[in-house]
């Protein structure tokens, strides 16, 4: 027998050697020693908790060793009686199943949410050692942020200039490219250029072709298994030709799969980066267009980090003085990507606070199903009394009821998870289209289990471990000789839960009202610009070269109002620039969008001094500047004094004459403030805006489809509706809003359930008081409000302990929001949340106390 210098558990030997039969011990031992050893040999994550799960497979029939019971059966856990008092308590049983099976399909469907969130790109052997290189600046209001592409020299410059500590590059760059196979043509938008080490840097497993050398031909291209299947069906992709973007063939060298876990790159079709390298432009360091990584030892990053500064004052420091504004550099783990926010990344990307959000509701809505089953075995307590003082007097010990109870309990429970995965089965499609998510469940995960036995040990402490306790704890004299127990000492147990039920019921039903009201906020404030019925289309080398022509007969349909051509458009990319407005070195930094003398019009941007652009001036293109009302704040001037004067813009070597001043439009996202922008008069022509009459939208883009064609036929027309692509920018609150409406009705439903049960208990221990009420006249409504006046006065308490909750909450979550609500100016809402909470509570009691108030209390008080 091996044994390796790290001894496994004693305590696990020893179990093995008093229960495992003996003339298996040894064998057994050897394979434990032999499997520890490999655990830590192979580093493996939750090592003691895999390692017992081994040992606990050892304690199967057939190896254990016989041993006789010396106490009658019954005095321990009794499956028939569990049963038995499971169906003849069948409403409170019901009650309990269904509040746990719909917390545990609420907390697996965010478990398999956040799980899918948390190992993005986790399936990558190196994934420790990858970072990618992000660029950071200054925005015009002076604020730095990160700029997710560089360009091409910095991977050669980096690896040359740090041997020592960068073992390895790579760029790629995200693009849309048209692919012709036969008579049949395609448009990708996820087509990836990269440097040929792609497969051997990243990990993306390929089913056909070599990583080392699948790229390493310029005319070479890798599909994914799913394009491979769509281009050539069952015939086999490797060898196969396909034309791209009209040019010559491309050889299809390899075949890619779906990875294991989701990754923060999207794409569908790789090509080699030799196809840009020959080109002059490919080496300029102001080509910011490619993604660029690294691969260093982790511990080496923060001095990489120290040495950026260097780096760029090395290649870049003359740019710097001139533009007066510098860039800098920095790298983030692979591990952080996903949830790393930058502009122009072309990565998908997630929210660590979204994450914080969703497992806290999680978490709310485990402990309210608790809660809930807590507060109706307290209810069922007052009636297995009678039962637990004559388990007492036959000899049964406080240990062994609290184990019959927590087996009752532990059946439910796993009755409860049973069904709860069943439905998370059933309902994965409908949950995912409601939430606009993409979850996958991964049963086969071994985490999940994990988490499973760590859901069933809360649980079981939570709700099971306290009413067996408090079942084990009565009386049985007492019980015996008056009938009932004694548990007033529990009331504060009792009324606690309560409170915390009705609190994060309340809260979540406030939060939700609220986001919903900063969403709507949002689409109603005026953005200072028209983007109704305005296409976007995303312009390629035919439809520049042909847009006057385009252009022309475009404005010849009767419903097109209007056509522009810029480099951006509201909501979309913005470059900035500094911009000399006064003699001297100092600039104002400004966004700008380069554009024709249209845009403003197409916009209906309103100028508030001077004038627009003029189509009729033929020095305009060269020399005509405007500026928002931001920038001319900036600037210190008013518009008198600025108007005419001539700026410069250092970086492109360019003198510009202030037109006029236009009203300041939030061409960002309402999270952040309007910051100076100018737009400069040029044909930077990357996006074609089309304003539209808002009738026969349908008709007008097939009409614009045609025309394009006609201009651009090697290309297909990729466009998309402003309006709509505005909207997707508060997809993320759009979805946390989903998520808290629809688990504030699952938590205020749970929350019902338990004071459901708890009414009942009330009104069971007041059945005399009630009866001898009602002998003295009070009405059935008399006595239904009497029971209920306790219970509304904890959700009194629990909305009061909910409003600073909310408040803080909703405060940190508005936070991101240059322009938001003021939560004091929607204090009704949070009145309306108690109502609601409140209105539910007293229907609940009401439904449950209506049955004991109307029972005649002649019978109720021969009965006592």
């Amino acid at each position: 027998m091996s044994k390796s210098n790290i001894n496994p558990p004693p305590l696990s030997l020893r179990l093995v050697r008093k229960l495992v039969r003996k003339e298996m011990v040894e064998e057994i031992e050897g394979n434990l020693y032999e499997y520890f050893d490999f655990l830590h040999q192979d580093n493996r994550r939750f090592l003691l908790l895999r390692y017992w799960l081994e040992v606990v497979q050892y304690f199967r029939p057939a190896f254990l060793k016989m041993f006789k019971l010396k106490i009658n059966i019954m005095f321990f856990f009794n499956p028939k009686i569990a049963a038995r008092n499971l169906l003849r308590h069948r409403s409170s049983t019901v009650i309990s199943l269904l509040g746990f099976t719909i917390g545990l399909t609420s907390v697996l469907f965010l478990y398999f949410y956040i799980e899918n969130e948390l190992t993005y790109d986790d399936f990558h052997a190196d994934k420790d050692q990858i970072f990618k290189v992000y660029r950071t600046s200054q925005d015009a209001n002076g604020d730095w942020y990160d700029i997710g592409v560089s360009a091409p020299p910095y991977a050669a410059a980096l690896k040359n200039d740090f041997p020592g500590t960068i073992k390895e590059t790579l760029r790629y760059s995200i693009d849309d490219w048209v692919v012709t196979r036969g008579e049949s043509q395609f448009y990708e938008n996820r087509t990836m250029i990269a440097d040929t080490n792609f497969f051997e840097f990243f990990s993306y497993p390929l089913i056909q072709g070599d990583p080392e050398t699948v790229l390493d031909e310029m005319a070479n291209v890798v599909l994914s298994e799913e394009l491979a299947k769509k281009y050539f069906g069952d015939e086999d992709p490797v060898g196969q030709n396909i034309t791209l973007n009209g040019q010559s063939a491309f050889v299809v060298a390899g075949v890619f799969g779906k990875p294991e876990n989701k990754t923060h790159l999207d794409f569908d079709m790789v090509l080699s980066m030799q196809l840009y390298e020959g080109a002059e432009w490919f080496q300029g360091w102001w080509r910011n267009f490619v993604s660029t990584y690294v691969k260093i030892n982790p511990v080496e990053a923060p001095y990489l980090s120290s040495q950026f500064e260097g780096f760029m004052e090395k290649y870049l420091g003359e740019d710097f003085k001139q533009n007066n504004n510098k860039n800098g550099l920095k790298i983030v783990s692979l591990n952080d990507i996903y949830f790393h926010k930058a502009r122009y990344d072309d990565i998908n990307s997630g929210s660590k606070a979204t994450l914080w959000i969703l497992g806290s509701v999680a978490i709310a809505i485990l402990f309210i199903a608790c809660f809930n089953y807590i507060n109706l075995s307290i209810a069922q307590s007052y009636k297995r009394s009678k039962e637990v003082g004559i388990r007492k007097v036959l000899g049964v010990d406080k240990s062994r009821l609290i184990g019959q109870f927590m087996g009752e309990s532990l059946v439910l429970v796993l009755l409860s998870m049973t069904i709860a995965i069943l439905l998370s089965v059933a309902l994965q499609n409908t949950l995912n289209t409601y939430f606009q998510l993409e979850v996958n469940y991964r049963w086969h995960d071994l985490n999940l289990w994990y988490f499973f036995g760590g859901v069933l040990a809360i649980i079981m402490l939570t709700s099971g471990l306290y009413p067996a306790l408090l079942l084990s704890s009565f009386d049985s004299l007492q019980i015996l000789k008056n009938n009932k127990p004694t548990l007033g000492r529990n009331i504060f147990v009792r009324k606690g839960l309560i409170i915390a039920q009705f609190t994060l019921s309340v809260f979540l039903l406030v939060v939700t009202m609220l986001i919903y009201v900063q969403l709507q906020y949002m689409n109603d404030k005026d953005l200072g610009y028209d983007a109704t019925a305005v296409l976007v289309i995303d312009t390629d080398p035919e439809i520049r070269a042909g847009y006057e022509n385009f252009r022309n007969r475009l404005l010849q349909h009767a419903d097109i109002r209007q056509v522009t051509v810029s480099s951006g458009v509201p909501g979309g990319f913005h470059d900035s620039y500094g911009i000399h407005f006064v003699d001297g070195e100092e600039s104002v930094r400004v966004n700008t969008v380069f554009a024709d003398p249209y845009y403003l019009d197409a916009f209906d941007i309103q100028v508030v001094a001077g004038r627009g652009f003029d189509d009729q001036l033929s020095t305009e293109q060269e020399q005509a500047l405007m500026i928002n009302e931001s920038a001319l704040k900036a600037t210190g001037l008013n518009a008198d004094e600025i108007i005419g004067k001539t700026v410069k813009i250092p970086f492109r070597e360019w003198d510009r004459k202030i037109v006029g001043v236009y009203k300041d439009y939030h061409f960002k996202t309402l999270k952040d403030e309007v910051a100076p922008q100018a737009i400069i008069m040029g044909q930077d022509m990357r996006r074609i805006s089309i304003k539209m009459n808002e009738r026969g939208i349908v008709e007008t883009l097939s009409q614009i489809e045609l025309l394009y064609g006609d201009v651009a036929p090697s290309y297909p027309m990729k466009s998309w509706m402003l309006e709509q692509d505005l909207e997707k920018q508060y997809e993320q609150e759009d979805q946390q809003a989903k998520v808290f409406s629809i688990f504030s009705m699952i938590s205020i439903g749970l929350a019902c359930m338990g004071i459901f049960g708890l009414a009942a208990f009330s009104a069971q221990q007041r059945q005399k008081e009630l009866s001898i009420r009602k002998v003295l006249g009070a009405s059935v409504q008399q006595v239904i409000l009497l029971i209920s006046k306790e219970f509304l006065l904890l959700v009194s308490i629990a909305i009061l302990v909910a409003i600073p909750m909310i408040w803080k909450f909703m405060e940190n979550w508005l936070s991101d929001f240059a322009y938001r609500i003021q939560i004091t100016d929607h204090l009704l809402l949070f009145i309306l949340g108690g109502i609601i909470t409140a209105l539910v509570a007293f229907v609940t009691i009401g439904l449950k106390t209506y049955r004991t108030a109307s029972v005649n209390p002649a019978e109720t008080i021969r009965q006592e």
